[in-house]
């Protein structure tokens, strides 16, 4: 009984204040909720108390959606609609608000007959110049905000005894706001924050970009606070008759030319399976970072240089644990080889950001995590993601597989947690296969025999001949014969054939022995770490040549511009090749010298962005047998010449 007059009392105090104030619904259902607090003592039973408060949130809203209902007919709590149109030298935004929204956001407040006075709507509708130059902004590229300002007001009609409270959703006006600029914007960033703390609905903001000259259209549904991107063309645009064939084409070049990332409001994932490691790249906007991380910045449009080695550091103590990763059945830890900061005019986010501010609006942030393998190959891998966020439901991932495959996977909140978890497995025929050492086969050098023993033999009998007596010359003879015979092997030495040169290793030979330690060169960067890579350098090269060997060969396949990584080896294509002469090459038989001209094609991929570079390189290989295999012990790299690069999608 206690608690039906308490409720019933608390009912009639909310129509009341409903009535008398619709105006501020979301604020009186605030107290309402608050006026429990003031009467929770009163309900010293646990049920009793938690019956009232639910019969109390019941009441309320239920009176709230009765008084609101006619209104919400229409729309949520202040919905605006916004139309911009974009030339080269200005955006003209056209902003249509209701009358009502002089009353959420103006502070006016009607008369004792419920009326909106003609005076106060006036200064409502002058005074919201002001609100919407400040709640409605547009920035360029680097996230500068443009200067904007109010050309034309079309209000609504003013009765002389001004508009009942409750017909204020029965009239409109449109502002126009122009923003100027220098030259054809590539991007525009919009912004709005038209919204009350007091909302129970958030404020919307209903936008369309039209592009000038063009049939492009884009509409966007934006939150308070909330902002989007948009990218512009000015250079191939296309009219409203243009064909299907002419929208493909066209739409292709625009993916082609911010490589793939044409959203700047989306989450993108990719998983790269190389056989020495797993890399997961992550390029996440910085406003949806901002919901997810702390983030300090003194400016709330921007984080300086100073503030992101903070946000860094957060980000890798969020990430060491978010996606659990499994290589070949063990846990591997991440490690961060790069968190970048970007704004808008970077769309290759695999080359090296500067340092530089960027936008909390429009900024992106760039994520690689590697993942190294404990043992000489990736053999199979298991990757997990299972936490969300209000911004971030779900992660949509590209992952690309070593030899070259690709496949999509979408990591969700929706998801069961074993739908969540990335599973791959290596086929055994395409696992880094062993370099093996080359056998050392060359024809014998030709030598030559002297039997000195034999010569001294038979010297000795000639001076016999000639000085011994006629009774013991013959018999001297003799002996000194035999003993010749005899001695013929046991006292002989063997030298090199003074006339006939050793046989050389024929051009075909000499290319066929410099190809397959020459690819055993490169191979070697198939095995992952320092340590595993000397030891496979070591079947084709000499110990005091790997360290050397090593550091020429990362250094011939970095690519400064996209931070000194590494590039892998797609295919190796010889262009010339011939043996030197023995003579010019004073190497000791029966080594050689090879020179070849040789052409590398190699790619770095971040992001699904293919980076192909085509080197050419000239040198000459010092070839020798060591411990019966043959090894390359010298490389003198004559020339080094690029001959092309470029960069490309992934594709399916």
């Amino acid at each position: 009984m206690r608690l039906g007059i308490l409720v019933s009392g608390m009912a009639l105090a909310a129509i009341k204040c409903l009535k008398n104030t619709e105006k501020k619904t979301a604020a009186s259902a605030s107290r309402l909720i608050n006026m429990t607090e003031s009467t929770h003592h009163m309900l010293t039973d646990r049920f009793l108390k938690h019956s009232f408060r639910l019969v109390i949130w019941v009441t309320a809203l239920l009176l709230f959606a009765s008084s609101q209902a006619q209104a919400w007919g229409r729309h949520p709590i202040s919905i605006t609609e916004a139309s911009m149109f974009v030339t080269r030298t200005k955006a003209i935004v056209r902003i249509q608000m209701f009358a009502e929204d002089l009353i959420l956001f103006q502070g006016l407040e009607p008369d004792d007959k419920d009326r909106i006075v003609p005076d106060d709507l006036r200064r409502g509708l002058e005074q919201h110049k002001a609100f919407l130059l400040e709640k409605f902004s547009v920035r360029d590229v680097d996230g500068n905000l443009l200067q904007g300002q109010i050309t034309d007001l079309k209000g609504f009609e003013i009765p002389p005894d001004g508009i009942p409270a409750t017909e204020m959703m029965q009239h409109t006006a449109t502002y126009e706001l122009e923003y100027p600029f220098a030259m054809p914007p590539e991007f525009l960033t919009v912004q709005q924050d038209i919204s009350d703390p007091n909302f129970i609905v958030p404020g919307e903001m209903s936008l369309n970009v039209h592009q000038a000259g063009t049939a492009l259209n884009y509409t966007e549904r934006l939150q308070p606070g909330g902002s989007t991107t948009i990218r512009f063309e000015w250079l191939q645009t296309l009219s409203e008759d243009a064909s299907d064939t002419e929208w493909e084409t066209w739409f292709e070049k625009q993916r082609e030319v911010t490589l793939g990332i044409t959203s700047y409001s989306s989450v993108y994932s990719f998983i790269y399976i190389e056989p020495t490691e797993v890399r997961h790249e992550i390029l996440i906007p910085l406003a949806t970072l901002a919901t997810i991380l702390p983030m300090q910045h003194a400016d709330p449009a921007f984080v300086d240089v100073a503030e992101q080695e903070a946000v860094r550091a957060s980000i890798r103590k969020w990430l060491l644990n978010e996606n659990p990763v499994l290589i070949n059945g063990s846990r591997v830890l991440p490690e961060f080889s790069r968190i970048d900061f970007y704004s808008l005019s970077l769309s290759d986010f695999a080359a090296q950001a500067a340092a530089q501010k960027v936008s909390m609006a429009s900024g992106r942030v760039g994520i690689i995590m590697t993942y190294r393998t404990p043992s000489d190959a990736v053999r199979d891998v298991s990757l997990s993601w299972n936490t969300f966020y209000s911004t971030m439901t779900k992660v949509p991932a590209v992952a690309i597989a070593y030899p070259d495959k690709m496949s999509r996977f979408e990591f969700s909140r929706f998801n069961k947690a074993a739908d969540n978890e990335l599973k791959w497995s290596c086929a055994p025929a395409d696992l880094p296969s062993p370099v093996e050492a080359m056998e050392a086969h060359y024809p014998p050098k030709p030598t030559m025999r002297i039997p000195w023993g034999s010569i001294v033999a038979m010297t000795l009998a000639g001076c016999c001949a000639w000085i011994a007596k006629p009774l013991i010359r013959l018999s001297l003879i003799s002996a000194f014969l035999i003993g010749a015979m005899l001695v013929w092997y046991p006292l002989s030495v063997q030298i090199n054939h003074p006339w006939q040169q050793p046989s050389e290793q024929s051009d075909q030979n000499a290319g066929s022995i410099f190809q397959s330690l020459h690819q055993g060169i490169y191979r070697a960067l198939d095995f992952g770490s320092e340590e595993r890579v000397y030891d496979v350098l070591a079947t084709c090269v000499d110990g005091n040549l790997l360290e050397d060997l090593y550091l020429q060969l990362r250094q011939s396949l970095e690519l400064k511009e996209q931070g000194g990584a590494v590039a892998r080896i797609r295919n190796i294509a010889y262009d010339e090749g011939d043996l030197i002469d023995r003579e010019v090459s004073k190497t000791d038989w029966p080594g050689f010298q090879y020179r070849s001209t040789w052409t590398v094609a190699g790619t770095v991929e971040h992001w699904g962005h293919v980076h192909e570079r085509q080197n050419q390189f000239e040198a000459v290989f010092t070839i020798e047998p060591r411990d019966g295999n043959w090894k390359l012990t010298r490389m003198d790299i004559t020339n080094q010449t690029q001959k092309s690069a470029r960069t490309t999608l992934r594709k399916f």
